[in-house]
């Protein structure tokens, strides 16, 4: 069975891109989108690992990925 996992993405302050994992609480800093979204899917994915509730769902895990111009502008 497929895993989907959110990853919010957003600029912060001095041009640092943010990206989030609000369902397991991580996050990483990079000067690009890019950067910032693929250090997340690596801490994500060793986090699965780690993690005997996830044990049986690491094989497919997709990722949705979230665009917004600033911190939550959504209500969480």
């Amino acid at each position: 069975s497929n895993m989907y996992i959110d990853i919010e993405v957003y600029k912060g302050d001095d041009n640092i891109f943010v990206a989030s994992c609000p369902e397991l609480n991580l996050y990483s800093h990079a000067s690009t989108q890019d950067e910032a979204i693929s250090k997340l899917k690596l801490d994500i994915l060793d986090h699965i690992r780690n993690s005997r509730i996830y044990a049986d769902a690491k094989e497919d895990i997709e990722f949705s990925v979230c665009f917004y111009s600033s911190r939550y502008p959504q209500t969480h």
